[in-house]
């Protein structure tokens, strides 16, 4: 009976239930697969994986599933180094750049093996090389050497040497290790107390090892040669070597009757007998190649179109961005769409990156790049109103681009516009809540800094230089770089009031509003500086971010931390910002300024009118909508992040996604806010059913703001009440007094909580 009961409640649930989605509170990291960077690919017994820049990507041989790893999925930590791979024994070890190690095994399991990490030292640790033995790993580090038990995975010996070895490996019963500028050797049975206990050789130093049989291996350094070692004795070692390719080979891993040296710059792989000799080259277009040895000897290769088998024109490419510096982002709330891009030279980067335009649905990334796009980097995108898939960017050189449909429309340059370049264009943009494109150029252009192209012309095909208007700003050209510009057209408020700041040195922000009058001198004021609540004066070195909250108030981003304006009141003799306190209910009834003294790079404003904010070194926060509360805080210590640099956060407005980009390239955060509905006909709830073995929260979407949403079981009875952030609420299925709910179908009553009739919106099914 009770299972019948139980199967009928699934039935019921899943005619209820949506697709699985990612619950409140979890992550997801968006790694970046960039072809020409791939840098190792490893066949094994189970998996192909492969390491492109820091991210690494396996394909399931059996299932064809193609899966990138991470530290939310399986991984221990962020930013990959170098990958490699034990054949004999079938697993990988990953290398981090913070010298953390993680085994891959081969049933998949991992085995994280932190003790170089953890190590206390004063001298760098970096992880050179890394080579196998039988039961052993040879890791060769910046201070020394390590020696890995791979049957027990426990660190065996430790030799600090203070001395960076460029690889070390057992070649039959011999030790040989290599420096920049020495290369030794020693007896493989010894403990080497100090470095000075092996013997200097004449053999080539600075080179990777690779062992090939009992006295032969592989000397890699700028050339691929092969060493014969003879033993005499007197316990001398000689060495006598070959060269074989005039390139370096990076990957060697044994195969199918031998071994398979890549060799990227001959853009070919080479495979030998058992010996190391009688070398046969294979053109691979420059690809990685690997080929398991008990494989029927056809390799895998990945390069730019992805990973296949050689000479196969099917590709696996895994589903994740094309850019390896995730830098913009903007939501196309018409399209429901993420935009990320690369950034042209900017406060963060000296140096533009190729200009590469990813889109996200939630689901699937897409390279949505233009062709024709320029190489030079770009800034940021903003959407034309009411015109689908239709945005301008902003670039270096080439001046603002108009995109339709993925493809370049129309540029707008000196030519066809009252823009001049001095050095570059880099024209400033924003668009007006009326749809005029506000550009300004206040480095390059002295005679009319500010213009305006009417909404009616932004369509148009054809755009002359009378097509635009030039109102008068005063102050605004500067001549000075334009690193962290920031432009805003307030669209919130009751007034279309522009807020601007070049974000150079000291430099002041400028608001004007020009009162629907976009062709003459509108409303005016700058500040230097401002004062705040308390009268006391707010300064900055660098302004960082502008951005509007669902109130039409404005929050500004510096070097010196954060503060809140209304710039309707701007034009007022008294004038004053808000730098919010956060109380420290100690008992002192004292407060601190929010974010007092970090540099905050970007702040976002969720459907709550909450604010996350971007952190130049202390992590990513969310706090409520004045600022008085910290409600989050995520850095390296309590999340996923590999860096507590945060670039950009922008706030999915259709959803409770939450998107940062870092230097370890992209995340997503699933808050516990979502967009409030104007009533309550798309309301579901996720998980549903609730199964015997999730622990987790139910998440309800889709209510109207500051819902009351009430819990009942079948009998009406209420088990719980909870209040709506936004247009979400999450019930973690236990009762007001904590205790996990039975086993039933529970109603969700849903009524506004400043008043309004109750109603039976969903219902969740839990299974104990």
């Amino acid at each position: 009976m009770i299972k019948k009961n139980i199967l009928l409640l699934m039935a019921l649930a899943c005619s209820l239930s949506m697709a699985a989605q990612s619950a409140v509170g979890d992550w997801r990291i968006h790694t970046s697969f960039v072809g020409s960077q791939v840098t190792s690919v490893a066949e094994t017994s189970n998996w192909v994986y492969y390491l492109a820049g820091e991210h690494l990507f396996r394909l399931d041989k059996e299932t064809q599933e193609n899966e990138a790893l991470s530290k939310v999925n399986l991984l221990s930590d962020m930013t990959i180094s170098q990958v490699f791979y034990n054949s004999d024994k079938d697993y990988l070890v990953v290398i981090y750049s913070d010298t953390n190690i993680d085994l891959i095994l081969s049933d998949g399991a991992v085995v994280n093996m932190p003790e170089i990490e953890n190590a206390v030292m004063t001298s760098s640790k970096k992880i050179n090389d890394v080579t196998f033995a039988p039961g052993l790993i040879y890791v060769a580090t910046d201070f020394g050497y390590v020696v890995i038990d791979d049957s027990k995975f426990v660190v065996k010996e430790s030799h600090v040497y203070n001395q960076a070895l460029t690889s070390v490996a057992q070649v039959g019963n011999l030790l040989l290790l290599s420096t920049a500028k020495k290369f030794y050797y020693g007896m493989a049975g010894d403990y080497h107390e100090q470095l000075s206990t092996f013997t200097e050789s004449s053999h080539e130093a600075g080179c990777r090892i690779r062992p090939i049989n009992d006295d032969r291996f592989f000397a890699i350094s700028s050339t691929t040669s092969r060493t014969a070692m003879t033993k005499h004795d007197d316990g001398r070692v000689s060495f006598s070597t070959e060269q074989l390719i005039d390139s370096a080979a990076t990957v060697v891993q044994k195969t199918q009757g031998g071994f398979l040296l890549n060799v990227p710059d001959k853009k070919k792989y080479y495979k030998s007998d058992v010996n190391g000799e009688n070398l046969v080259a294979f053109n691979t277009g420059g690809e990685i190649c690997s080929a398991h040895p008990d494989g029927d000897g056809t390799p895998w290769a990945c390069g730019p179109l992805g990973l296949h088998q050689y000479g196969s024109e099917s590709y696996y490419l895994p589903n994740a961005l094309n850019e390896s510096m995730p830098f913009w982002m903007a939501y196309n709330v018409e399209d429901d769409l993420l935009y990320v891009s690369t950034p042209a030279t900017n406060a963060f980067f000296k140096n533009s990156y190729p200009t590469v335009i990813n889109t996200y649905d939630g689901m699937t990334w897409k390279d949505a790049t233009p062709p024709g796009a320029p190489i030079d980097g770009s800034y940021w995108i903003d959407f034309v109103p009411g015109a689908p898939n239709t945005y301008l960017m902003s670039t270096w050189r080439d001046g603002l681009i108009k995109v339709v449909d993925d493809e370049i429309a129309y540029v707008y340059n000196t030519e066809n516009s009252p823009m001049r370049k001095r050095y570059a264009l880099h024209p400033i943009t924003s668009i007006d809540r009326n749809g005029n494109v506000w550009v300004v150029q206040p480095y390059e252009n002295e005679a009319t800094p500010v213009m305006v192209l009417p909404a009616a012309k932004v369509k148009s095909s054809q755009v002359a230089p009378g097509d635009w208007l030039t109102p008068t700003i005063d102050g605004i050209y500067s001549g000075q770089y334009t690193k962290r510009a920031s432009f805003i057209s307030t669209r919130n408020g009751n007034q279309d009031i522009k807020v601007f700041t070049d974000g150079d040195y000291q430099t002041p922000i400028f608001i004007w509003n020009s009162a629907g009058d976009i062709s003459s001198r509108p409303q005016q004021v700058s500040f230097s500086r401002l004062a705040d609540q308390d009268g006391e004066s707010v300064s900055w070195t660098y302004v960082m971010c502008l951005a509007e909250d669902l109130n039409g108030t404005v929050w500004m981003g510096t070097t010196e931390g954060i503060c809140a304006m209304n710039p309707a009141n701007a034009f007022s003799a008294n004038f004053n910002v808000v730098r919010p306190k956060v109380p420290r209910n100690d008992g002192t009834g004292m407060a601190d300024r929010l974010m007092d003294g970090i540099q905050v790079n970007s702040i976002a404003v969720d459907g709550a009118n909450r604010k996350w904010i971007a952190t130049q070194s202390s992590g990513l926060f969310l706090v409520n909508s004045d600022g008085t509360e910290i409600i989050k805080k995520f850095n390296t210590a309590n999340s996923p992040l590999a860096s507590n640099t945060i670039y950009r956060v922008c706030c999915n407005p259709n959803s409770n996604s939450v998107y940062l980009t870092t230097p370890a390239g992209l995340y997503e955060y699933f808050s516990d806010s979502s967009p409030a509905e104007k009533n309550y006909d798309n309301i579901y709830a996720y998980p549903n059913p609730v199964r015997p073995e999730y622990t987790g929260e139910v998440t309800l979407v889709g209510m109207m703001d500051n819902t009351l949403v009430k819990i009942a079981d079948a009998g009406g009875n209420v088990v719980r009440q909870l209040k709506s952030t936004g247009g979400m609420a999450t019930w973690d299925c236990c009762n007001q007094w904590g205790e996990r709910v039975k086993t039933g179908v529970y109603l969700v009553i849903c009524s506004r909580a400043n008043g309004g009739g109750e109603a039976v919106v969903t219902k969740i099914a839990v299974i104990r």
